[in-house]
């Protein structure tokens, strides 16, 4: 750096602060230090500014894997964010490990990044939350009641509110036996998507018929919607419309669907959850809950790097966000008006 600055004619106080976007200088001084840069090949050594700094300017987003396409989506929300800018972002799949997932939260790797976006899977509330009190973190997931009182910020997914809606609409179609394939009731999602389920039942007058509810293990693998529907059917159990807990599983269930004869949606209408990309081009293309991916990524990333520029994260109070959603009324759900976006209009 001395030599950039010697070359250049300023301080090395000056080309430091060109390099890091700090202090105040001319533009004519910042071309001329930037023109020397280039010449000489300078580059940053993140790792000696860190030793100095103890700063990385890296976060690391820890999710259960990045083959459910819903992940995969929101890491692309995550790093495309502009309040991401600036940041390195390292993606950690736990691949569903409690382990792996331990280790991640764990001080000394918290110590390689700057902060932890999480999203919880294999750890309970109780095992993950004292895991989470040294470092800056947020959490994507339900605020649970052992977190009340913690530095530690929740962004909320509107599993409950998203899953009403979603059985809400498959009511207004005049359909009564509503299934529904489900992760099993618990802190995950699933328990709180099957509630929303639920509710909408009571508030429609329709009495909740266990035999029409199925749990799948894994609701990240389309084999499961596959396994779970034709499960269903085997039983033969009469239902008219099919709520499942993603669009992973729904998109599963709706091939086997297909290929039993069953048509979608005149024999059965069909809705999911997460609208990923791939809902928009089935055949017909699934109606499913969109919970805002992008204000999810940008709310996290936010909320990270404020408690990441405090003096002490520890200092600050946890905060809760939670993010709205859209119910995405498509083909396999009603027979009303198509839009130019695929999308439809109920009557």
């Amino acid at each position: 750096m001395r030599t950039v600055a010697e070359r250049a004619g300023v301080s090395t106080k000056t080309v430091s602060n060109v390099i890091n976007g700090t202090g105040s200088y001319s533009q004519e001084t910042e071309e001329r230090v930037r023109a020397v840069v280039e010449e000489f090949g300078y580059r940053i050594n993140p790792f000696a500014r860190g030793l100095r700094s103890r700063r990385t300017g890296t976060i690391a987003l820890v999710i259960p894997n990045v083959y459910q396409p819903f992940n995969a989506e929101l890491a692309e929300q995550i790093l495309m964010a502009p309040e991401t800018l600036g940041l390195k972002v390292v993606v950690e799949a736990t691949r569903g490990d409690a382990q792996r997932e331990r280790t991640l939260l764990t001080t000394s790797y918290g110590e390689l990044v700057d902060g932890i976006i999480y999203v919880p899977h294999a750890l309970s509330p109780q095992e993950y939350l004292p895991l989470l009190e040294a470092q800056p973190a947020v959490v994507l997931g339900e605020r649970p009641t052992e977190a009340d009182g913690m530095s530690l910020d929740y962004v909320e997914i509107a599993d409950e509110q998203g899953a009403h809606a979603a059985v809400a609409h498959l009511l207004s179609q005049g359909r009564r036996r509503i299934a529904a394939i489900c992760e099993p009731a618990g802190p995950r999602a699933g328990g709180r998507r099957l509630h929303g389920y639920r509710s909408a039942l009571e508030e429609a007058g329709v009495a909740y018929d266990d035999s029409l509810v199925l749990g799948v293990d894994n609701a990240d693998l389309w084999s499961s919607g596959a396994g779970a529907v034709t499960r269903l059917l085997r039983t033969r159990v009469r239902f008219d419309a099919l709520f499942c807990y993603n669009d992973v599983v729904a998109i599963g269930a709706l091939s086997v669907l297909h290929r039993s004869g069953v048509a979608v949606p005149d024999d059965v209408v069909l809705a999911g959850f997460d609208d990923i990309e791939a809902a928009r081009y089935t055949t017909p293309p699934l109606t499913t809950v969109d919970p805002q991916r992008p204000s999810i990524a940008r709310t996290a990333v936010a909320l990270l790097r404020s408690r990441m520029d405090h003096a002490d994260s520890r200092a600050l109070p946890g905060r809760t966000e939670t993010a709205d959603f859209t119910l995405r009324v498509r083909r396999s759900s009603s027979a009303g008006t198509e839009t130019k976006d695929g999308e439809r209009h109920v009557p």
